[in-house]
């Protein structure tokens, strides 16, 4: 801890006859240096955590400078200012007394005829010495960290060794809020936390935190509305990236001691080593888990079959039947380039981790891989009892949870039909891939959205860009007469809602909740447009494909 201002009082002879005029709360600021003023413009000479001293001479003649300078050195930040008197003052002016009173700002009447040196040199000394043993202590803590990362020691070892230093409780969180390791002595703080059905802990939702600026950087605190116990954080970060959190239990003591600084920031950097020791891991076995994907689309029997013993020997379980469900963020990605890039990408990151998270409460059989910006979950259905408009719900929830805690960055998901082999892999693919990009097309600007093949109708047709071309072509020859003539949509709306209730008139008007007259009205021109169009099932067949594929006609090119 550093040498605060009351503890120097008691150091030099002249400050330990000098009395505290004003401004007595600020006595614990921490002294860092000793300056004295000698020039008017003293204000540009200093710096923060200085403890000035001064006769006042510069000012001698100068009212005006002598009534702001109190307010102006503690807008400056430094700890005091101690003056002495009868050399060129007969008494230190009140305005001055005021000031420091109303701020909080030590103003210290020193002895007359005061030797400076007999100040500086003294704290000087003890300054410096405090810096040294702070070093020494900073070079040892470092040390341990390293050793013991060196030697293999996980989160719960590094949080031991935290606890061990700050005397109190240490939590190691990653960027997701999940628990990755804690001190002997935290189980006090797991009431902040709930479990998944995968056994891992995860920090509750509602727990948000305020910034709080100390004077060595900038922690996050939270506040327990009922009991007022506060929990606080501290960043773990490499260059711009964040990691995580350390967290420890409050209140921090005031002033915060040196050694918390030292800890936590030694701390932070020893977990970023381990976090990216263990990220370096997770690429390799995503590479392995990645091919295991490419064997799964192959269509050639021996690349599946090699590719189920590599998922054996794995741990992973591919139990059919079971349906696809792709997940991707409802942002586009490109590639990363600038640094608000580079943070769109990391919250994409932590989209599809929420989403994989949550998924896996509900289906804790599910099997993930990461593909590219797009989420891939093998989806066992045995034993679910859940059909289409359980799964959506579900599904549907799932995103909903991500747009809560990440809201710049929605995730929709399509979902493929249940397959009862893993040779349907391929096919199923496909059909996951095609319900999200069609359905995404039908609802142009929605996002977390849930589309099940199943509710694609007719559009489940569109397998390939050709028919995707081909369906363009049908809608643009069938309507183009009536998408000429209709400039706000009513009579599309009109012709859908006709069709839909068997060409019944009154239900139709009824439906729209217009008048009967203003129906019949429409219907004449839409035969206008179209000609017999509505006169034989055939015609009508077509008029009503296109219609269901009109929604598509945007995203043609």
């Amino acid at each position: 801890m550093g040498l605060t201002l009351r503890e120097a009082l008691t150091l030099a002879e002249p400050l330990r006859r000098a009395r505290v005029l004003a401004g007595e709360k600020g006595l614990d600021r921490v002294v860092e240096a000793v300056n004295v003023m000698e020039v008017p413009d003293i204000l540009e000479w200093v710096r923060p955590g200085e403890l000035l001293v001064t006769t006042l001479y510069p000012l001698r003649d100068n009212a005006a400078a002598v009534e702001t300078l109190v307010p102006r050195l503690a807008e400056k930040g430094l700890v005091g200012l101690a003056i002495t008197p009868d050399s060129y003052i007969d008494k230190i002016p009140q305005c001055m007394i005021e000031a420091a009173e109303r701020l909080d700002f030590p103003l210290i009447e020193l002895p007359p005829k005061v030797s400076f040196i007999d100040i500086i040199q003294p704290l000087t000394s003890r300054i410096l010495n405090i810096q040294a043993n702070e070093l020494r202590q900073s070079e040892q803590l470092l040390r341990q960290f390293l050793e013991l990362i060196l030697s293999g020691g996980g989160y719960g070892e590094i949080a031991g060794l935290l606890a061990q230093t700050l005397s109190r409780p240490v939590l190691i969180l990653d960027r997701f809020r999940r628990l990755l390791g804690q001190s002997p002595d935290a189980s006090v703080l797991l009431g902040f936390f709930e479990g998944d059905r995968g056994g891992e802990l995860y920090l509750r939702e509602v727990v948000a935190a305020e910034e709080v600026d100390l004077e060595w950087g900038r922690m996050r605190r939270w506040r327990d509305p009922l009991t007022g116990q506060e929990l606080w954080f501290y960043p773990i970060r490499v260059s711009s990236m964040f990691l995580g959190d350390i967290g420890i239990p409050g209140p921090l003591p005031e002033p915060v001691p040196h050694v918390y600084k030292v800890a936590l920031e030694h701390g932070a950097t020893v977990i970023a080593l381990k976090m990216m020791e263990l990220q370096a891991l997770s690429q390799v076995d995503q590479l392995f888990q990645n091919e295991i994907l490419e064997g799964l689309l192959s269509e050639r029997p021996e690349v599946l079959a090699r590719t189920l013993r590599l998922a054996q020997r794995m741990g992973l379980v591919l139990d059919p039947p079971y349906c696809l469900v792709v997940a991707a963020p409802d942002r586009p990605v490109g590639e990363v380039l600038t640094l608000q890039e580079r943070r769109d990408r990391s919250a994409v990151d932590t989209s599809l981790y929420l989403a994989r998270r949550y998924l896996r409460m509900f289906n804790p059989r599910a099997v993930f891989w990461r593909q590219g910006a797009r989420l891939v979950v093998f989806f066992p259905t045995a034993g679910l009892r859940a059909g289409p408009p359980e799964l959506r719900q579900a599904l549907q929830e799932v995103c909903q949870r991500v747009a809560r805690e990440n809201p710049s960055h929605t995730v929709s998901m399509g979902v493929s039909q249940v397959f009862p082999d893993l040779r349907d892999f391929p096919t199923a693919y496909r059909s996951a891939m095609q319900s999200l990009e069609l359905g995404r097309a039908l609802h142009p600007g929605q996002t977390s959205l849930v589309i099940h093949e199943e509710e694609l109708g007719l559009l489940r047709l569109v397998s390939s860009a050709e028919t995707l071309k081909h369906m363009g072509e049908l809608c643009r020859s069938t309507l183009a007469p009536l998408l000429a003539l209709d400039r706000d949509g009513s009579l599309l709306r009109t012709l859908r809602a006709y069709l839909e209730c068997g060409q019944n008139l009154r239900r139709t008007a009824e439906i729209l909740g217009l008048h009967y007259n203003t129906v019949r009205y429409r219907l004449k021109r839409i035969r206008e447009a179209l000609g017999p169009a509505l006169d034989s099932p055939t015609n009508r067949l077509t008029l009503e494909v296109a219609l269901h594929f009109l929604p598509l006609l945007d995203h043609l090119p």
